[in-house]
């Protein structure tokens, strides 16, 4: 039987969906589930047989490993998490922007956290090994002494790190939070228990992040709060933002170049241009024109939440917020487009934004949250402010708060097919 502890493939260019036992890229989804799943690339479900690597039949687990992931902060559960053992440290997930695609696994060994974070993890052989567990490019490693039967983790060795520590085993990505008027995402970050980023400098200082790609490159993550303020007097084209994120013909190919070789980029409320401009289609905005800020036409407003991703929606019930309210909205979207593209392995596709969350008001759900794939990176954006307030004025873990970590986390995943765990 083949050893299961060896880990063919590095894990440190993958993401949540480690993946194993086969080749990624879904040809027919586009980013119409951030982690790949659904299996075959004609959507048929993969069932792995006990013969599936090599040939080599699969023994029954000497015991297992119970734990818990969770949040930086200590106490938010995380959902999907991939948590599996090796008998080598993974190699080291690169510095900067780079496609995580989903490579190939020869162990047995792993699994993914439940709803509530809790995971059962198989273990194969005893004696010294490493517990890795790992969501984008979120993971920690740390040594464990596997025995047979059952065996709780250690509770530390499965929580996502706040920090860089490559020498306890600990790596977060890379992100770049850009100045801002209003949402204070980096307040958000440090609730989660995130101390290492680069924060925004005071006031609106030359920053080269988003029209210099050397610069925009050394992130995995950079963010694009809300910015701006309502011109009082928009004359006869209606009402509109001024001083907002509006991107240049140079940080436009900056951008989506940085996105197409993987990079991630949230964007929030009023710097929709960013989105609006250098992604056509996919996202379409009330009221928006040729003339830059023309979609910042509503008042603020708030109201529940609707979580129209099932595997959200299952989180944020099992963390005890699934009756939320999604709060300070100062943007309308309209409607969704799937648009023609290219998935990370050049193939065309029509990639279909993803919707994960919308504002209910008035009793009619408003499209809130949604992300969609470009080759190898990800965009997200968000009508409402991360923090919840204008101004990051809340000491409190918001509800969007925590899911805007969930969604970050799964937008994080590396891009291709996620297989499930193989039946035994």
């Amino acid at each position: 039987m083949r050893k299961p502890g060896r880990l063919l493939g590095s894990v440190g260019v993958c993401g949540a969906a480690a993946m194993i036992f086969m080749a990624c890229g879904s040809r027919n989804s586009g980013f119409g589930d951030p982690n790949g799943v659904g299996g075959a690339a004609d959507g048929s479900p993969v069932v792995l047989s006990n013969d599936a690597a090599g040939g080599d039949a699969m023994g029954p687990p000497i015991g297992i490993i119970t734990g818990k992931v969770v949040a930086p902060e200590g106490t938010i559960p995380i959902a999907g998490a991939l948590v599996y053992l090796t008998d080598s440290e993974p190699a080291p997930i690169p510095s900067g922007v780079y496609c995580d695609k989903c490579v190939e696994l020869t162990s047995y060994a792993f699994t993914y956290s439940k709803a509530d974070g809790t995971f059962e993890l198989p273990a194969y052989i005893s004696g010294s090994q490493y517990i890795v567990t790992q969501k984008g490019q979120f993971r920690r490693v740390r040594k464990v002494d596997v025995k047979p039967g059952t065996q709780p983790s250690n509770a530390d060795d499965t929580r996502l790190p706040g920090k860089n520590d490559a020498a306890n085993g600990d790596t977060i990505p890379r992100m770049k939070v850009m100045a801002a008027t209003w949402d204070s995402i980096q307040s958000s970050l440090k609730k989660l228990g995130v101390s290492e980023f680069t924060g925004p400098p005071t006031g609106f200082v030359q920053d080269h992040a988003l029209d210099d790609l050397s610069e925009a490159s050394k992130y995995h993550i950079i963010f694009i709060p809300c910015s701006g303020q309502v011109v009082t007097d928009p004359g006869p084209t209606g009402t509109q933002c001024s001083g907002i994120y509006a991107p240049s013909g140079g940080s436009k190919s900056v951008m989506k170049n940085y996105i197409e070789q993987g990079g991630k980029l949230y964007v929030t409320d009023w710097s929709y241009e960013y989105v609006q401009q250098i992604w056509p289609g996919f996202i379409t905005f009330a009221g928006e024109t040729s003339q830059v800020g023309s979609a910042c036409t509503l008042g603020e407003y708030s109201g529940p939440a609707q979580f129209d991703d099932p595997g959200l929606a299952a989180w944020m019930t099992a963390i005890g917020e699934g009756s939320a309210q999604l709060k300070k909205n100062y943007v309308s979207i309209s409607g969704t487009t799937p648009q023609p593209g290219l998935d990370q392995d050049g193939h065309p596709v029509t990639i279909t934004p993803k919707i994960w969350a919308s504002t209910v008001v008035g009793g009619a759900p408003h499209t809130s949250t949604v992300s969609f794939q470009d080759k190898c990176g990800r965009v997200m954006y968000s009508t409402y402010h991360a923090e919840g307030t204008d101004n990051g004025g809340s000491s409190t873990l918001l509800a969007q708060e925590k899911a805007l970590f969930h969604i970050l986390l799964e937008v994080s995943a590396c891009v291709g097919v996620k297989p499930q765990p193989p039946v035994r």
